[in-house]
């Protein structure tokens, strides 16, 4: 197949034409269905044609994860055919740019001399697998030639998988005197999806399963017992796709996972291409045909027999960091969130005591992603949480961002505990096989690379949107985040540009913080050095944090969106202005619209319908912001957060029980980004130039004597500085948990 030129970066390189494999192309959506009698129909405002490059490229991240395990759990196939439309063409999407065939592929990753796996010879394994396997599935000697064939007896979905299984379990078996990393068998998988509770109801065709006592008594493998997932091509199909999604399912499912290998064959002949998957994109292996070995069936043999003998680090593992010295002797790979981790901690870590983690609170789906962790663990006898995400190796160390922090004594964040660096994709994961395939491919993954990073933080506590916290808790942990926030802006020079539900936590031991004005008028005494008062919450995640005036802030060419799709504020999503603290504030109002939604409180009258149904679904209200494209949630939260005060209200009609408190709140905070004075009105300004000319300035005239219709860059709506906005907001919210507190002081000890 042959190769096409992509621009990545400004650079060009020969990639594998993913288009030709999945048949995907990213497909504009149509506009949300416009409101009924009650309320003004006017179609949406035309958007104009949006840049999808870095950073703010979709990924199927966007999606939260929680949202697609209902899907997969209500064995509908219509739902199940809803969440591929919307998650495959992302996961495409995120692989267009990133992928690319080698023609060293088996001696890169499958037959490395350095893992020493004793691989023997083709004709050794061939002549072992003719004894083992009937003559009808077709591998034979032919005397004449001197050669060996092998023949499917048919290449339909319905007979090649379990013949595919039959024959590399044959070669497997052959004669092995090597013990493998785990007891692995090749099973068909075609009618039976794994198990699991992060599944999507997908079925690869046939896997290579770890074979323990759990497995074998089950006829039903699991997601996080899968080494290798492999796709058997049906006419029409999209097969790349197909074996992509399947790998995200593994790292979903098993979070030490550093790379993913699957197995594309054909339905027209004996081709078959090898794949693997990690954090920077894929690299696949050419084209073989196994006809017979005047062709390529040798490689093919000793490469089956090499997967399961890979070394955790081949087989695509992370185990640095962790002691698996307690795994049984069958499986030792660590598969899965199953048990306790006991961590490997550097010397430097002022803790001591065991490191373990407890368990798994946070899964980033995606493959092209940070991969992003979160666990909740113990630390010398400290309440932690672990985080492991693949750091963009052209973003500044999220360490540093946090150590500058503390030297401006931040309030309201999380404190950094220790900060480890692993491996990298380049060299560690890929074994710097770019360095030797192309100079053009070369610079592509050195702009891509990822290093995994292992952050520990205290304290440790419960993202907002957990669905077990009270309206209460909701507020004060939200009026952390925004202190939290504000204070990282405007004493440490450190703008957050991710403010999300997942990134704003509730603790229930709550942390003294003083400052001279940031936490505003309080129930709390006055202290020396300013006003104090007990936080139940912070801001946590500085992954794409920047520091205002770095370099690094300025020109940063990292692969990734700034923000979590969601909550990405309007003009940001556009690429039409430099991200800026009006941005992240209007973020925090989506995270508000958020939590109160969601989750969403079953219908009692299903039936009932009313005039916002269409803009504001009953059972997913936010649904448009997930799963549409970047004009179309432009486009929704312009007209219909901004413009249109009646379907803003509609909105606030869906909050939960108990969170009708957050309605006051969420029309100040609306006012403080758009309103205009004196006009009852809100609208969307864009940024000019100029300069406020300090904090407060309130200069709205233009030049030519009229009102200024544009935005200084440290305004949040015209006239109103940052900081001026900021307090709006904090009083917005400090009046809600005062409210819903009362008499409790600002925030209970």
């Amino acid at each position: 197949m042959a190769s096409s030129p992509l621009s990545v970066s400004g650079h060009e390189y020969v990639s594998h034409p993913i288009s030709s494999l999945s048949g995907s192309h990213t497909s504009v959506s149509t506009p949300p269905a416009t409101v009924h009698d009650s309320v003004d129909s006017a179609p949406l405002p035309a958007v104009r044609l949006l840049q999808t490059s870095t950073p703010c490229k979709r990924k199927a991240v966007s999606i939260p994860l929680s949202l697609e395990l209902d899907r997969g759990h209500t064995g509908s196939a219509k739902r199940h055919h809803c969440s591929a439309k919307h998650v495959a063409p992302l996961i495409a999407s995120e692989l267009v740019q990133a992928t690319h065939c080698s023609a060293t592929f088996p001696e890169d990753f499958l037959l490395r001399d350095s893992w020493d796996l004793h691989v023997p010879e083709a004709d050794f394994l061939l002549a072992a697998i003719t004894r083992s396997l009937p003559p009808a599935d077709g591998v034979r000697y032919h005397r004449d030639t001197g050669q060996y064939t092998c023949r499917p007896p048919a290449y339909t979905n319905a007979i090649y998988p379990e013949w595919f299984c039959r024959l590399a379990n044959a070669i497997h078996n052959a004669n092995n005197p090597t013990l493998a990393a785990v007891h692995s068998t090749w099973k068909c998988t075609k009618d039976t999806a794994p198990t699991g509770a992060r599944n999507g109801e997908l079925r690869p065709d046939f896997i290579l399963s770890v074979d323990d006592d759990a497995t074998r008594s089950s006829t039903t493998p699991t997601w996080d017992s899968i080494l290798v997932v492999g796709e058997h091509q049906s006419k029409g199909s999209q097969p790349f796709t197909q074996l992509a999604r399947y790998a995200e399912q593994v790292f979903i499912a098993q979070p030490f996972r550093t790379a993913v290998l699957g197995i594309i064959t054909s339905c027209s002949g004996p081709q078959l291409r090898f794949w693997r998957f990690d954090r920077a994109g894929a690299i696949g292996s050419m084209e073989f045909d196994y006809q017979s070995t005047s062709r390529q069936l040798r490689t093919i043999v000793r490469c089956l027999y090499a997967i399961p003998l890979l070394p955790p680090e081949g087989a695509g593992f992370h185990v640095s960091s962790i002691f698996t010295n307690h795994l049984p002797p069958e499986n030792r790979f660590p598969l899965n969130d199953s048990r306790p981790w006991k961590m490997r901690m550097s010397p430097s870590t002022l803790y001591e005591g065991e490191a373990l983690m407890n368990r798994l609170l946070f899964i980033a789906p995606g493959i092209v992603t940070r991969g992003t962790r979160v666990w909740r663990g113990t630390l010398g006898g400290t309440s932690v949480a672990i985080k492991y995400s693949w750091r963009s190796s052209t973003r500044p160390p999220e360490e540093s961002l946090y150590q500058l922090a503390a030297s401006h004594n931040v309030i309201g964040l999380a404190t950094l505990v220790a900060y480890d660096t692993y491996e990298d994709i380049a060299t560690n994961v890929r074994f710097d096989h770019a360095l030797v395939s192309s100079p053009l491919v070369d610079r592509h993954i050195k702009s891509h690379n990822r290093h995994l990073t292992r952050i520990i933080l205290t304290p440790a506590g419960r993202a907002i949107s957990g669905e077990n916290l009270s309206p209460l808790q909701v507020a004060q942990g939200l009026f952390a985040g925004l202190v939290g926030h504000a204070s990282l802006y405007f004493d440490g020079g450190i703008l957050h540009r991710d403010v999300s539900p997942h990134n704003i936590i509730y603790t229930n031991k709550p942390q003294v913080a003083v400052h001279q004005w940031i936490l505003g008028r309080t129930r709390e005494a006055d202290v020396v050095g300013g006003t104090m008062m007990h936080l139940h919450g912070a801001l946590i995640d500085l992954d794409y944090a920047i520091e205002l005036g770095s370099t690094e802030g300025r020109t940063s060419t990292a692969a990734d969106r700034t923000g979590t799709y969601p909550f990405i504020a309007m003009a940001v999503l556009s690429n039409g202005e430099t991200h800026r603290y009006r941005h992240d504030l209007e973020s925090f109002l989506y995270v508000l619209l958020w939590v109160c939604c969601y989750p969403v409180t079953p219908d009692p009258n299903p039936e009932k319908r009313d005039s916002m149904d269409n803009i504001w679904p009953r059972s997913h209200p936010l649904k448009t912001w997930i799963f549409e494209d970047e004009e179309t949630v432009i486009a929704h939260k312009g007209m219909y957060i901004v413009n249109k005060e009646e379907v803003f209200e509609g909105l606030l009609g869906r909050f939960r029980a108990g969170f009708e408190g957050f309605k006051a709140v969420a029309r100040r905070w609306r006012r403080t980004l758009w309103g205009i004075e004196g006009w009852g009105l809100c609208v969307i300004m864009p940024e000019g130039e100029g300069d406020m000319g300090g904090e407060g300035t309130d200069r709205i005239e233009s030049a030519s004597g009229g009102k200024r219709d544009w935005l200084l860059r440290d305004e949040v709506r015209v006239g109103v500085a940052n900081r001026e906005a900021f307090g709006e907001a904090r009083d917005a919210l400090r009046e809600l948990v005062e409210a819903l507190a009362p008499g409790e002081g600002e925030l209970q000890n």
